[in-house]
């Protein structure tokens, strides 16, 4: 009877064993369904990521191509751009010329007395008759005050005189600075805005050469030292060629003409026949 029980235990504890083999077998299985189908669900994310990588790629090469296209027309705005700059600066000088050739006949007077009802060109005319004592008439185009009429102006108004012969204009000019001197009335060249602010920067330059015994001329807007062409250095306004501090120059209205504040009284007569 022993053996018979042993044999059943036997089968029994085999038994038991095949059902917890099929038990761990159907649990194998479950966990390989799941694992199929994570595999499955990675592989369609993995899909999913390649093709957002390529969609991006492709956008990315777009944007380049984009870039590249817009790199090209900002060049090329830049070039056109800088075109119309130097048109535009070509067309201002070309202006500006016109406008000092149109101004070549021109000077201006300042200093001499005014009425309200005057014949502003008889009174030049009687001016120019007593100082310069001349023998025959100039004939101009015209003249005419600058600015309008205010009786209580400390200072008369400037005269612009557009001469008829550029030969009596250079006379009346050339010999200010003997006929005028001593006097309040100054006799200038007209020129544009333009020309006239590069003659402002260039008069202590001016100043400065002739007390160094230079040969310096203004002409226009171009100075000239020793026969060559003064090139403004940076900072031209406090410093020049010879080394020289000069004090930075402001301009300031005075009657008759414009001087730099720097410039002393005992200087006025001086900076006169400088620029005259």
């Amino acid at each position: 009877m022993s053996s018979i029980d042993e044999l059943q235990n036997t089968l029994k504890s085999m038994k038991w064993n095949i059902n917890r083999l099929e038990e761990d077998l159907k649990s194998t299985k479950t966990e390989v369904i799941a694992l199929e189908s994570s595999v499955d669900s990675i592989g369609k994310l993995f899909d999913s990521v390649k093709e957002q990588t390529i969609s991006n790629q492709k956008r990315i090469n777009d944007n380049k191509k984009e870039i590249e296209q817009c790199q090209k027309s900002q060049n090329s705005t830049n070039i056109n751009l800088q075109n119309i700059r130097e048109t535009n600066e070509s067309l201002r000088e070309s202006v500006t010329d016109l406008k000092a050739r149109s101004m070549r006949d021109n000077l201006i007077f300042s200093g001499i007395p005014e009425g309200k009802l005057e014949d502003t060109e008889q009174v030049l005319q009687d001016f120019l008759q007593n100082k310069y004592k001349l023998d025959y008439k100039i004939d101009f185009e015209r003249v005419h005050r600058m600015g309008k009429w205010n009786e209580f102006s400390v200072y008369p108004r400037k005269i612009v005189a557009k001469f008829s012969y550029f030969k009596d204009r250079e006379y009346i000019r050339l010999n200010a600075s003997k006929r005028l001197k001593g006097s309040q009335i100054y006799v200038n060249e007209q020129f544009p805005p333009e020309i006239e602010e590069k003659r402002r920067k260039l008069y202590p330059i001016l100043r400065q050469a002739k007390k160094d015994k230079k040969r310096a001329k203004l002409v226009r807007d171009t100075l000239y030292i020793e026969g060559k062409e003064y090139v403004p250095e940076e900072s031209a306004l406090t410093t020049h060629r010879y080394g020289t501090r000069l004090a930075e120059t402001v301009t300031r209205r005075e009657p008759g003409h414009h001087l730099p504040q720097t410039l002393k009284n005992r200087d006025v007569q001086e900076y006169r026949l400088l620029i005259i």
